[in-house]
């Protein structure tokens, strides 16, 4: 069975298993809970523990978010692949930071993906915008087998549980 992470498990998650995925959901959230249905799964965002305390997340903007304030509302799932090495991780974040060091208007949401996913027409993307999920490209860098385009947090997740390597490091759950 997964380990149950308090929050303080959660801020002392090592930098060296960062970057990290996560997957979440909104708890009380009627888009989450549509997403999460139409989905077929059990979550509606997907994000990166890119360092202690702080996560990548695509919100309006893609930015940097204070770990804290996804502990209010939603419950969470957070994965590591065992395989990576030193410099695999360290791909990932460069390429992570790449991406948040960009101007505002490049780190932009993508509603009009939103629209494609409800509508099954994956392929409806403002070229150069992303959403959340669209962010687990950069599992390309360091897995050869990371092959899905416009996938959804659940796409994600059922993709890691295929996958050598990819462990549950834990859950947060809501009190």
């Amino acid at each position: 069975m997964d380990a149950l992470l308090s929050k303080q498990d959660i801020s002392n998650i090592p930098k060296e298993l960062c970057p990290m995925m996560v997957f979440s959901y909104g708890i009380g959230d009627a888009i989450s809970t549509a997403i999460a249905i139409k989905e077929g799964g059990f979550y509606n965002h997907y994000m990166w523990l890119y360092r202690p305390g702080y996560f990548a997340s695509q919100a309006m903007t893609f930015r940097e978010i204070p770990v804290e304030e996804y502990l209010k509302k939603h419950a969470l799932k957070f994965v590591y692949n065992q395989i990576w090495q030193v410099e695999d991780r360290a791909k990932l974040r460069h390429a992570i930071r790449m991406d948040l060091d960009k101007s505002w208007f490049q780190r932009l949401y993508d509603p009009l993906a939103i629209i494609g996913q409800l509508l099954n027409m994956e392929w409806i993307q403002i070229p150069g915008a992303d959403i959340c999920s669209d962010k687990g490209a950069y599992l390309k860098l360091v897995d050869k087998n990371y092959n899905l385009k416009h996938p959804s947090p659940t796409d994600i997740n059922k993709w890691s549980k295929e996958q050598p390597g990819y462990t549950v490091y834990g859950r947060y759950r809501l009190d």
